[in-house]
């Protein structure tokens, strides 16, 4: 199955300039060798997820409550910092919001995206299938694709370039290797700079595995990737604290070391939800290391 085809089932109302994109992209997807059901499951599921199945272009900062603006830029949640009685003047203002945000009036974050002059935090604001976001980045993503996306920024979308920012994004994150692992953690992460909208991302990666089993590949997904070391370590640390039933050593993150990582969590009174993410990963050393000095004489 073709990805456009994929693309067509999973999200019916994307906007044509992704369309055509993915229409005439057989041959880029190729050379950026997302080839194979997982990588193509995870490549979409987060391209359509930063885009909303296709229907957005731009990022989008019309925000029409101020409860909504706060708990995204306020104090305690981005740098911006924007204080309740400033909100008023940034509510359906996207080019003010912008500048405060992204631009000039952020003196901080606008140095690390590359906004050097007045507007250029609307002008550069998220734009595309992994949403590239400030002039530095516009430019360094031209510079790879071969498009003046810095000058010309409307470029970032068109059916000619769109595929290209995202898939050099991909590569020079290495996102296939953690496709292969079935790693949708650390994608995100390595994608958002956090894990905002993992489990959006999680539901549209089933989405978009159901779509590819349809066309042959029904495998489950972990059973599909490939193995890590990490995992392994994970597993053989579980089953030392005392898992039960005690995990098989295989190097893949499927539903029973998932289980496994819950009955950790919480039995070390730490958020519960089978990632073994940075939090995890400290209680568990915490634990073997405690354990050990024990058992010494």
């Amino acid at each position: 199955m073709r990805i456009v085809t994929i693309v067509r089932k999973v999200a019916p109302r994307c906007y044509p300039n992704y369309l055509k994109a993915f229409e005439d992209g057989d041959e880029i997807f190729d050379r950026f060798k997302i080839n194979t059901p997982l990588r193509i499951a995870h490549f979409l599921a987060q391209a359509l997820y930063e885009t909303g199945r296709g229907t957005v272009l731009f990022e989008s900062l019309k925000y029409k409550t101020t409860a909504r603006l706060l708990e995204i830029f306020g104090i305690g949640h981005h740098s911006a910092a924007i204080r309740p009685d400033e909100v008023d003047q940034y509510l359906n203002n996207d080019r003010a919001l912008a500048e405060r945000v992204y631009g000039l009036s952020n003196p901080k974050k606008a140095k690390e995206l590359g906004n050097t002059k007045p507007g250029d935090g609307y002008k550069y604001r998220g734009g595309g299938l992994l949403q590239t976001t400030g002039g530095a980045n516009y430019l360094r993503m031209g510079k790879l694709a071969g498009v003046d996306f810095y000058n010309n920024p409307d470029l970032i979308v068109s059916p000619e370039a769109a595929l290209l920012p995202a898939l050099h994004e991909w590569n020079e994150g290495g996102l296939n290797a953690y496709a292969d692992r079935n790693d949708i953690r650390t994608i995100t992460r390595l994608i958002n700079g956090g894990y905002n909208g993992l489990s959006g991302r999680t539901e549209l990666f089933e989405v978009v595995w159901s779509a590819i089993g349809k066309s042959g590949a029904n495998q489950v997904a972990w059973k599909a990737a490939t193995t890590s070391d990490e995992t392994r370590e994970l597993q053989e640390a579980l089953n030392d604290l005392g898992a039960e039933p005690a995990l098989v050593v295989d190097g893949r993150y499927g539903p029973a070391t998932a289980q496994a990582v819950e009955w950790f969590q919480n039995h070390a009174k730490i958020p519960v939800d089978g990632n073994a993410g940075v939090v995890t990963q400290a209680a568990l050393n915490l634990r073997l290391n405690s354990r050990t000095a024990s058992e010494r004489p």
